[in-house]
């Protein structure tokens, strides 16, 4: 819903919805409020669980992360399906994005895939329970909605916890389950056991799992070294061992020096092996 008449102005924002833009109006802040529904004619008083911006047109990730739920059949005002056509983007560490009413066939996604900070959602719209094109931004942690404006004030981070090398909820390290899956499905496909998901998840019932589920997957990594040889660089190396070239400058900076592009015949370098 685009509830009310004045709008907020929000300057440098760090982490935005809306691609190009460091700035955005705000028509309707987190939390209770009473607004003016111009389809009913009537004042309505509810609990706003993100904020309502309007600059902008092309809407975008302001995080990487996985589809945790999307919608993008909504053609136009509805209140049996509120948030209209949407996206829900699962960041780890029980951290969810949701981007609201978005415009009718301009999501692309579906469930499980991964998107990259800064990619595309979708196109700002007004579908669904919504009076006036605007995005609906919410920010959901550990099962509560919490205030949107200091995650894009780059105050808070998305991310804060990602870097925790005992956490296991990395949105790099779960899988969302999709329409059709099993367990039995799933462990195939990163040669585990139904066993281990279970336990690791705490899944009463191993045939019960639902669309949009996270699943957390055991994290396999195997600490090898490489050899630098004539031809090398860092990109082709990371290649041979599924990981990135900064991933690996990262770990051994101290022994490729300031330059990741110069690196040295016979430097042996330290590897995290992605299996």
């Amino acid at each position: 819903m685009n509830g009310g008449k004045m709008a907020y102005l929000i300057n440098n924002i760090k982490s935005s919805p809306f691609e190009g833009l460091d700035y955005s109006y705000m028509t309707s802040k987190f939390g209770y409020r009473k607004f003016w529904n111009d389809v009913t004619e009537m004042y309505n008083t509810n609990f706003h669980n993100g904020v309502d911006l309007t600059s902008g047109t092309v809407v975008i990730a302001v995080e990487k992360g996985k589809v945790a739920s999307v919608r993008s059949n909504i053609n136009g005002y509805t209140e049996k399906y509120p948030s209209g056509n949407y996206v829900t983007l699962y960041h780890g560490n029980n951290v969810y994005t949701t981007y609201c009413h978005l415009k009718y066939g301009s999501v692309n996604l579906k469930v499980g895939d991964s998107v990259d900070k800064g990619e595309k959602l979708g196109l700002k719209g007004s579908t669904g329970y919504s009076t006036g094109p605007h995005l609906h931004f919410g920010v959901k942690k550990d099962n509560a909605w919490v205030d949107p404006v200091p995650y894009l004030l780059g105050e808070k981070s998305i991310l804060e916890l990602e870097e925790n090398e005992t956490n296991n909820t990395s949105s790099n390290n779960v899988y969302i389950v999709k329409k059709g899956d099993t367990l039995t499905k799933i462990v195939k496909m990163y040669n585990t056991t139904v066993s281990s998901l279970v336990k690791l998840n705490s899944i009463k019932n191993a045939n019960l799992i639902y669309v949009g589920q996270i699943i957390k997957l055991p994290v396999k990594t195997n600490k090898v070294s490489y050899t630098v040889q004539k031809g090398d660089n860092l990109t082709k190396i990371a290649k041979k061992y599924n990981t990135t070239w900064q991933e690996l400058y990262k770990i051994n900076k101290d022994i490729i020096g300031s330059n990741p592009n110069l690196i040295k015949v016979g430097q042996v370098l330290k590897i995290k092996e992605n299996l």
